[in-house]
């Protein structure tokens, strides 16, 4: 069977990972701010992080705090009168008595825990990076199920990918090897370290922990928090949580003994569970074609090259899900008025469909909606400048096909 996933999938979980990596922006954000509060801001933060104890020391010296040396802390000397705390307590006997505990300073530094900023921040700055070029990928990624369906197992993050309407090709691709964002996966080169396939419990980005000491003395561990105590980043845990991946992990009929998911049983369990839908093949009638063939070719090109429709040329075009037939309504409009069909076509949405498989329930005429909300408005107009930019490339493209006397083809 050839199967295709719907686009709907793919771009509400785009839409739904989008929301995560910005809680990983604001991390980004809070380490560069801490980065560059260290020391009262006044360390020279152009040099990568890197200061010595003395010169770090020397502000907070300069500032009226006393030093701690064995714990490696400065802190503030308390500037007001404080009472120290009486505590009663009685012994075995009934006996009353008191103890006196003096008030520790409240406002201490720690030279381990600001040294050990600068990496913690860029850790996350590239664990953003790397997931921010991921969704990008993704999201422009054709769905391609060539690799998995050549293969007798896969592993579970394929077959969440295609579950959740992503490209499980891209998995041994730029950016999607494991602790290495520039290269390819080489078959031969599996098992290697640091080579091998994405996988969720990778930690690309991992800092070693920094242990330091407070103004008591206490030992204390920073982590930076970018992976769970389970091994887990927070992308990496946002797509363990989908329905998609609970239900693979706790089906049993899809697992073999090797720890992996067998191909052939989870493309069926998937095509029952609508994850994947059969391609049907619709051929065009190339003797009902109203724009021409030669037009027909430049813009089945182009809309490809954009990611606008699928399929085969010969075939009738699969619209891509995410534009709405409303932007199709939009297209047979600007065909017709920027004047790139070979002939006056009056039916532009009559002539539209003998290309493109149209399956809305309304008439393409009336298909049609006005924006509502903000985030709506800007998608259609992001939708609309997209395809406006593939009509010109189309109109530009035609230049090459026309006879010497300036007329269009036919």
């Amino acid at each position: 069977m050839n199967y295709y996933a719907s686009t709907t999938w793919t771009h509400e979980t785009i839409d739904s990972l989008r929301i995560e990596l910005r809680k990983v922006k604001h991390k980004v954000d809070y380490w560069r701010d801490a980065y560059k509060n260290i020391a009262f801001g006044e360390l020279n933060n152009d040099n990568l992080g890197i200061f010595g104890y003395q010169k770090w020391a020397d502000i907070f010296e300069s500032k009226g705090w006393t030093e701690d040396l064995f714990n490696l802390c400065y802190y503030k000397p308390v500037s007001f009168n404080t009472a120290n705390k009486t505590v009663p307590w009685y012994d075995t006997n009934g006996k009353k008595h008191t103890s006196i505990v003096e008030k520790t300073p409240t406002q201490w530094v720690s030279y381990e825990y600001e040294s050990a900023i600068y990496d913690i921040w860029m850790a996350w700055k590239q664990y953003h990076q790397l997931w921010n070029f991921r969704l990008n990928k993704l999201e422009m990624a054709r769905f391609d199920l060539r690799r998995v369906k050549q293969t007798p197992k896969i592993n579970i993050e394929e077959a969440l990918f295609v579950c959740l309407g992503l490209s499980p090709a891209v998995i041994g691709d730029i950016g999607f090897i494991k602790n290495g964002w520039y290269h390819n996966f080489d078959t031969k080169l599996e098992g290697s370290i640091g080579h091998s396939k994405f996988t969720l419990e990778d930690k690309t980005c991992e800092t070693n922990e920094v242990v330091y000491s407070d103004i008591k003395g206490n030992k204390l561990t920073l982590k930076s928090g970018i992976y769970d105590d389970n091994g887990y980043g927070v992308m990496e845990q946002a797509l363990r949580t989908t329905e998609q991946y609970h239900l693979l992990a706790e089906n049993q009929q899809l697992w073999c003994v090797s720890g992996r998911i067998l191909t052939k049983p989870f493309l069926k369990w998937a095509y029952k569970n609508k994850y994947l839908r059969q391609y049907e093949i619709k051929y065009r009638d190339k003797n009902n074609s109203p724009y021409g063939e030669k037009f027909a070719r430049v813009l089945y090109d182009q809309l490809t090259r954009d990611g606008i429709i699928s399929g085969n040329f010969d075939e009738l075009w699969r619209w891509n899900e995410a534009f709405g037939w409303n932007s199709l309504h939009w297209m047979a409009d600007e065909i017709k008025d920027m004047g790139l069909t070979p002939n006056k076509i009056p039916y532009q949405f009559k002539a539209i469909k003998q290309y493109i498989d149209y399956t809305g329930r309304a008439p393409l005429n009336q298909q049609y909606e006005e924006a509502v909300t903000d985030y709506d408005k800007k998608r259609w107009v992001e939708k609309s400048e997209l395809i406006g930019r593939c009509l010109t490339q189309v109109e530009l493209k035609l230049q090459d096909y026309l006879p010497s006397d300036g007329q269009h083809f036919l």
